[in-house]
Order: C-alpha cells, then sequence, then structure tokens
C-alpha cells in the first residue's frame, strides 16, 4: 500500500510539473525537457557502463547541449535553420577525443556517446518545434505539445488497462514478456479518440491531422517503449535509475517520446507546415 501511494504521489507531481512547464511559458518548456533530456543522458549513459562500454559523458552531454540550444535559437528565429551546424564541429570532436583515451573498443565508445545525443537529447529538443511558432510568452501555443503528451498517456493508461484486463497474446517477449497484443490496440484505441477529443477543443489542427498523429503517437511510442526495454534487458536492470520513486528513471518515463517525437516532428514539417 506504502509502494502504491508513493508511486500515485509521484505520478501527480509529476504531472503537475510537466503540464504546467508546457503551458507556462515556451521557456519553461524549453527548460524542462533539457533538464528531462541531460538526466536521460546520463542514465543512458550509465546503463552503457554496466555492459563495459566507456562512453564520453562530459563531451556528450556538452554536443547535445550545443545541438540542443541551436535547435532553440532556431525556434527563437535569432538565427536561420543553418545555426544547428555549429554542432558538427562538437560531434567530430568525440572522434578525435577517443584517440586520446586509451580505452578498449573505442568506436563502440564513440558509438554510445553519439546514440545517447541522437536518442535522448535530439527527440527531447524537436517537441520545442512542433508548431514553429516564434518563442514568444505572447505567441506562445503549447496546444501540439500538450495534445502529444495527452495521447502518449492515455496510449500508456489504455495499454495497461487493456492489456490486464484481456492481455492473452504476447507483443514480444524477448524484449518485454508482460506486454500483450490487446493492450497495445487498447492504447492505441484509447489514444486515438483522445486525439478526437482533443481536435474538437483546439483549433490549431483540423481532426484529421489529429486523428494521424494519434495513429502515429500510439505506433511509435509502443515501439519507443519495446526499444527502452531492449536497452535495460541487454545491461541486465530492472529501470534505468530510482530518480523517480515508483517509477523508476527518465527514460522508463519518457521512452515513448523519444520515438515519437521525431515522427510527430517530420509529420507536421512534411504535412502542416510544408504550406506555410
Amino acid at each position: 500500500m506504502k509502494e502504491l501511494l508513493l508511486r500515485i504521489s509521484t505520478g501527480l507531481v509529476f504531472l503537475v510539473v510537466v503540464i504546467g512547464c508546457i503551458i507556462w511559458t515556451p521557456y519553461s518548456l524549453a527548460g524542462l525537457f533539457y533538464l528531462v533530456g541531460l538526466a536521460g543522458m546520463l542514465e543512458y549513459y550509465s546503463i552503457t557502463k554496466i555492459g563495459g562500454v566507456h562512453p564520453q559523458s562530459f563531451l556528450g552531454v556538452t554536443t547535445a547541449t550545443v545541438l540542443y540550444l541551436c535547435i532553440e535559437l532556431v525556434k527563437l528565429q535569432a538565427f536561420p535553420y543553418y545555426i544547428v551546424s555549429v554542432s558538427i564541429p562538437f560531434f567530430l570532436a568525440i572522434f578525435i577525443w577517443e584517440l586520446y583515451r586509451k580505452r578498449p573498443d573505442p568506436f563502440t565508445n564513440i558509438g554510445h556517446t553519439i546514440i545517447g545525443i541522437i536518442y535522448v537529447m535530439a527527440p527531447l529538443a524537436l517537441l520545442n518545434v512542433f508548431t514553429f511558432e516564434e518563442l514568444t510568452v505572447e505567441g506562445h501555443k503549447p496546444e501540439v505539445v500538450l495534445g502529444f503528451f495527452i495521447i502518449l498517456w492515455l496510449n500508456d493508461t489504455g495499454a495497461y488497462v487493456f492489456g490486464r484486463l484481456f492481455g492473452r497474446n504476447k507483443l514480444f517477449e524477448r524484449i518485454s514478456p508482460k506486454k500483450s497484443v490487446e493492450g497495445a490496440f487498447g492504447g492505441a484505441l484509447m489514444g486515438i479518440l483522445g486525439a478526437v477529443v482533443i481536435a474538437t477543443y483546439t483549433n490549431d489542427l483540423d481532426i484529421i491531422h489529429w486523428l494521424l498523429l494519434g495513429v502515429i503517437i500510439t505506433v511509435s511510442a509502443t515501439f519507443g517503449d519495446l526499444v527502452e526495454s531492449m536497452l535495460k534487458r541487454s545491461a541486465k536492470v530492472k529501470d534505468s535509475s530510482n530518480l523517480l520513486p515508483g517509477h523508476g528513471g527518465i527514460l522508463d518515463r519518457f521512452d515513448g517520446v523519444l520515438l515519437a517525437s521525431p515522427m510527430v516532428f517530420t509529420y507536421m514539417m512534411l504535412f502542416v507546415h510544408s504550406g506555410n
């Protein structure tokens, strides 16, 4: 009972912080997801070290920070999109610095250092540019990002409930024995229904876009969950960390985001903003 109360209380605080930062200002949104990305990268590097890998944690985080800031500057419209190229020398520095470290399996170390940036920080940076509205308090339009998380949370809730009630067929037993096909379909159903409700109360996107986003988010978030489970299983750990009492770590809470965010960004750029 005590563990359940701890899990519920942590979950409520988590929801309040995430929703509050999303809707408050664009700066709180950017700050929150930078901190989430930072914590997530450190978790990722810690997990890889269990398997004997030696990622360049400091240079990896520094490169990710530069990339995140560059994306934010584009959002701010302070610089054109090619400012992101500033991060390229930092990526190359990861290769050069490995020459001096004298660690075993240098390219494995380089690979995991870069994966930490691409897998964790880059998707969280993209959350800030779903709409490409100018980064001002007056022009802040958080509906798409907030809708993204509502669909994601409904998918998680639906998958848990339907899986517990009707789960019979394993979704991906080798990676995550508890997940079921019924749970995945139940989560997708709740997420897509949530997208319909969101479409009726917002004006940013029409219902067709929200329906398609519902499908994209629920499918890619499910794979995101499986990918993070694959990471933990390869390192033989239960949770990515114990940062969030009763919930595990940042990667455990944001695993779906890490694959869903780039997919939503791609959809928005190709089919929503391409005509602007």
